[in-house]
C-alpha cells in the first residue's frame, strides 16, 4: 500500500456531480421529514464512478476491484454528504477516501479477495 501514497492524486472537483446531487435531493420531497441525502449521494454511483475512472489502473495494481472500491466508498457516505452540501472541501473528502484506501479498511478489503 505504500506505493499508493505516491500514485493517487486528488482529481479535479466534479462540480457537475455535486450540482446533480443537490438537484436530486431538492426534488425528493423535502417536506416529508425523510433524510434523502444518502440516496442523493449514491444515486447512479456518480462519485465512486468518477474516482474509479481516475484511479482504477493504480487501484487494480494494489488488488482493488470495482466491487471492493464500492464497499470502501460506502464507509465514506457521510463525508460525501458533507462535500455535496459544501460543508467540507473536495480535497478534504478525497483525503478521507485516500486514508480509507491506505488504511486498515483498504487492506482488509484487498485481503478478503
Amino acid at each position: 500500500m505504500k506505493t499508493l501514497e505516491r500514485k493517487l492524486e486528488i482529481p479535479p472537483e466534479p462540480k457537475k456531480i455535486q450540482e446533480s446531487i443537490l438537484a436530486l435531493r431538492s426534488r425528493l420531497s423535502p417536506s416529508s421529514g425523510i433524510d434523502w441525502d444518502s440516496l442523493a449521494v449514491w444515486a447512479g454511483n456518480r462519485i465512486p464512478q468518477y474516482l474509479w475512472a481516475k484511479w482504477k489502473m493504480k487501484l487494480r495494481e494494489e488488488g482493488f476491484t470495482w466491487q471492493r472500491f464500492l464497499k470502501l466508498m460506502k464507509y465514506r457516505t457521510a463525508d460525501a454528504i458533507l462535500w455535496a452540501n459544501g460543508r467540507i472541501s473536495w480535497e478534504d473528502f478525497v483525503n478521507k477516501v485516500l486514508e480509507s484506501i491506505r488504511g486498515p479498511l483498504g487492506k482488509a478489503l484487498i485481503e478478503s479477495g
